[in-house]
């Protein structure tokens, strides 16, 4: 199929396999300029339009296959060149950007990363390694592995943002495997890891409730793989020269610790773990420095246990923490779907409808008096299938819609299944739930106030997430 084509042909057909990977809808037509080209690949079915607010283009099942062989055959035909443009790269340098950024995503930003919680961007935003990395990228795009395309959002009516380079699989598969991806060592990630501990300690740290503080404290620890040990050490070193109180511990009666001057502590921790690093990755250092506190420390199981379980009234707390969530997340979808929410829903995802019937019948048959509200008998799936099937109602943002469902999925396993279904509920639990229903909260509360989307959305179409 590749030799029906022209070598314009194909460098376009290979153009679209490779930005497609940009979005899941496709890479835009604005960026594939060859008109003649792709009327071409239109017509032998290699490529398809998708019409998702802006227009993009797609290869299809046959296009991908012819597309894939001509991109493996220029990952062969270009490795000598590729080796040579990059041969200045430090090798743990290229290590990093494999390790870290090539093996991880195909999409990468051309402008350099802002401030951030997470040591990898940090690292990557030096002046030093960006310039490497983006001498990298553009070497890629030279030799046809790589090709800019710009990323683009659907709120109102979709707009261009960032503008990227994007690489295959097949790219980012040869890359993993040529070039090795080694940057720290074990114990050296391990002090890397102490900084986004640190850094999101901060913002925990600013909480009034103690208990609050160190139950997200903990559960900050155990999710990053971070002891206690390491924490205190550094601490320890900040208290010294005033930038924080003592370590206290999760313990304590008081927050694990203070911090005095929150912009010394950012700078500390980006001066005594970040820029070592980049001298590490330059082999201007040798090893990065760990910190270890030698005094014996509790282990996380351990703290585990010595959060303890909620007794009687705190799990009444609990269920209605949880009940009253769920009663407000009822209310919230009718009011956003309007006044004509059950007809939308049964004409729409009429499954859902059908099983709330069903468990309607259910109780007639048992001799319970059913629900008034049908809505009333939603479960958990019923509520995730609705909020995405009508995303754009409940939010203008994909990223926040994101965000709501994964908070929804905490409370719903942190809280409403384990509540509901008489299983041991601990601090660690309560709080998680707790965090999640602050959000969905705030989240319900800020969309209520744009009322309901029924007047926006003249059609189904209009309204339906593509």
């Amino acid at each position: 199929m590749a030799a029906d084509i022209s070598p314009l042909e194909q460098e376009v057909l290979a153009r679209i396999y490779i930005g497609q990977n940009i979005r899941k809808e496709g890479i835009l037509q604005s960026d594939i300029p060859a008109k003649k080209e792709t009327q071409t690949l239109l017509s032998m079915n290699l490529i398809e339009e998708n019409n998702w607010y802006l227009r993009q283009f797609l290869t299809t099942d046959v296009g991908s296959r012819v597309a894939k062989k001509l991109i493996l055959e220029r990952i062969m035909q270009t490795q000598g060149q590729l080796q040579k443009k990059i041969s200045h790269i430090p090798k743990r340098v290229l290590g990093f950007f494999i390790a870290r950024h090539v093996s991880k995503r195909l999409t990468f930003l051309m402008e350099k990363p802002s401030w951030s919680l997470e040591w990898e961007d940090l690292v990557l935003a030096s002046g030093r390694i960006w310039i490497l990395f983006d001498t990298f990228l553009k070497a890629l795009e030279s030799l046809g592995l790589s090709v800019r395309a710009y990323n683009y959002v659907s709120t109102r009516g979709g707009e261009l943002r960032n503008l990227c380079y994007v690489i295959s699989a097949e790219i980012q598969q040869s890359l993993t495997d040529r070039y090795i991806p080694f940057d720290f060592a074990p114990d050296e990630e391990s002090t890397l890891r102490v900084f986004p501990v640190l850094m999101q300690a901060s913002v925990i740290l600013a909480g009034e409730d103690v208990d609050y503080v160190r139950q997200e404290f903990y559960n900050l620890l155990r999710d990053r793989s971070v002891t206690e040990k390491q924490l205190a050490a550094i601490i320890g070193e900040t208290k010294e020269v005033g930038i924080t109180g003592e370590y206290r511990g999760l313990f304590s009666k008081d927050k694990p610790f203070d911090i005095i001057d929150q912009k010394r502590f950012e700078m500390y921790l980006y001066e005594n773990i970040i820029e070592p690093a980049i001298d590490v990755l330059f082999e201007q250092r040798s090893t990065l420095r760990g910190y270890v506190l030698q005094e014996e420390m509790p282990s996380l199981s351990e703290m585990k246990s010595k959060l303890g379980i909620l007794d009687s009234q705190e799990l009444g707390n609990f269920y209605n923490l949880v009940v009253d969530l769920e009663k407000k997340l009822r209310e919230f979808i009718k009011w956003k779907l309007g006044r004509n929410w059950m007809k939308r829903i049964q004409s729409d995802i009429p499954v859902v409808v059908t099983n709330w019937e069903e468990r309607r019948r259910r109780d007639e048959n048992w001799g319970i008096d059913p629900e008034r509200d049908i809505m009333s008998y939603a479960d958990f799936g019923d509520y995730l299938r609705i909020i995405k099937n009508y995303g754009r109602v409940f939010s203008d943002s994909e990223d926040e819609l994101n965000d709501a469902i994964t908070h929804l999925k905490i409370w719903y396993n942190q809280g409403r299944n384990p509540i509901m279904h008489g299983r041991t509920v601990d601090q660690q639990r309560y709080f998680t739930a707790k965090s999640a229903v602050d959000f969905l909260l705030a989240w319900i509360n800020r969309r209520r106030r744009e009322g309901p989307t029924e007047s926006k959305c003249s059609s189904q179409s209009g309204c339906l997430r593509s």
